[in-house]
């Protein structure tokens, strides 16, 4: 329950906020009463849908590139959006509001291509392991999923009904805070692609970097949370603090309904962001409480081979090594039996979070840093958050690494 309440806010609350903003600029600039949403919306529902499928059912779909391809005409997107806004919501200027238009749509549907793939597939995990869904575990998890997209609807609505009620110098300066959140965090989740697939260099400066960023990561989201809580206080102590002055009782009865109207909805706004607060962090914390990582074990080579026996990693968990190379640099290594003929051998390190490490948390392997959870399938195998693979042979019952390989992944570790 906790693994899909924590991973859907996780994923979800940046797009819910967003979406909210832009649904609400595309009503606010609609001269015809028509958004103009509808085809942005569409193409990037379709986007998601195409993907999950494929992902679903094949081995072709890649979550890294499928991310480049929506992150980065969302981060050009995103540097327009200001100018744009500022122009297209000032009562002289209509000329910008129809390139506005094309932006909210476009960025819509990006958004919508992004988060909507976890949505998607999430479903499919719950009866991962069961043997039949008529179980508790089952149950648990679908409320766990369920909760966090209520709760995620729920403060999308708060935040578009508030937006109606804040005049338009600060309403824009909540918006462009938000966007500025959103293009650092799809920023950082670009570079650190290009890195981990090797598509730009890599000098040790960036990867310190990315790696100091990413050890903060839940800051963008934490950061979304202060903008809003601080907008939700500012408008209900502006209406707390507006007299109610009417020309007739009916009229100052309406402005009392109004204003109590605004302030649910401002409380609205704060439960959402206490309990999404709470999932991230309290919740996240329980969740990940009875973690325990592993002491490498210490193993030599013999004639520049290092060898396992096969009886020692059979039984389906990680198993941690350590192999101490020239210069007395620690090289450590995992090793986990995938199925009753395959196993996945890599570095304890990966391309993207560097010598930080894995554990397992039930059947599943974590990375220590991001807390990105692998299908065990996938170890031995590159990409993404995955161990560095390191070749291996299997023979007379061990498992055996060439020296000369751990050797040459020396500097990971230095």
């Amino acid at each position: 329950m906790l693994q899909y309440l924590i991973k859907i806010t996780d994923n979800t609350l940046a797009a819910a906020v967003v979406l909210a903003f832009l649904l609400f600029l595309a009503v606010r600039t609609a001269r015809d009463g028509k958004t103009r949403l509808a085809p942005g919306v569409a193409l990037g529902v379709a986007a998601a849908l195409v993907y999950a499928v494929l992902k679903r059912n094949t081995g072709f779909a890649v979550r890294e590139y499928y991310d480049l391809g929506v992150m980065l005409p969302s981060l050009a997107l995103l540097l327009l959006f200001p100018a744009l806004a500022w122009k297209s919501l000032g009562p002289e200027s209509t000329a910008a509001r129809n390139p506005f238009r094309i932006v909210l749509s476009a960025l819509a549907g990006l958004v919508l291509a992004y988060c909507l793939p976890d949505l998607l597939l999430s479903p499919f995990e719950f009866a991962v392991g069961m043997e039949t869904i008529y179980n508790a575990d089952f149950l648990y998890k679908v409320i766990g999923y369920a909760a966090a997209l209520m709760t995620m609807f729920l403060l999308g609505l708060a935040v578009y009904k508030m937006a109606g009620k804040t005049s338009k110098r600060p309403l824009l300066l909540v918006v462009f805070a938000a966007v500025l959140i959103l293009l650092l965090q799809q920023s950082l989740e670009v570079v650190q692609i290009l890195v981990g697939r090797n598509l730009i260099p890599r000098p040790r400066w960036l990867m310190s970097l990315i790696i100091a960023l990413l050890s903060h990561k839940n800051g963008f989201a934490y950061a979304f949370m202060i903008l809003l809580a601080l907008w939700a206080a500012a408008l209900a102590v502006k209406v707390r603090l507006t007299s109610l002055t009417g020309a007739n009782p009916a009229q100052v009865r309406l402005m009392r309904a109004d204003h109590q109207r605004q302030l649910r909805y401002c409380g609205l706004l704060i439960v959402c962001l206490a309990v999404s607060l709470i999932t991230v962090t309290a919740l996240r914390s329980y969740a990940n409480r009875e973690v325990e990582i592993s002491p490498p074990v210490e193993i030599a080579a013999q004639d520049g081979v290092v060898s396992i026996a096969l009886d020692e990693v059979n039984d389906g968990n990680l198993h941690r090594h350590q192999f101490t190379a020239s210069g007395g640099t620690a090289v450590r290594f995992i090793v986990i039996k995938k199925s009753e003929s395959a196993y996945g051998v890599g570095l304890d390190a990966c391309d993207i979070c560097g010598p930080t490490g894995y554990y397992q948390r039930k059947d599943q392997v974590v990375c220590k840093l991001c807390d990105v959870v692998m299908n065990k399938a996938t170890i031995g195998f590159p990409g993404g958050c995955n161990p560095v693979p390191l070749k291996f042979s299997v023979s007379e019952g061990k498992l055996r690494i060439n020296a000369e390989d751990l050797e040459a992944e020396r500097k990971r570790f230095e």
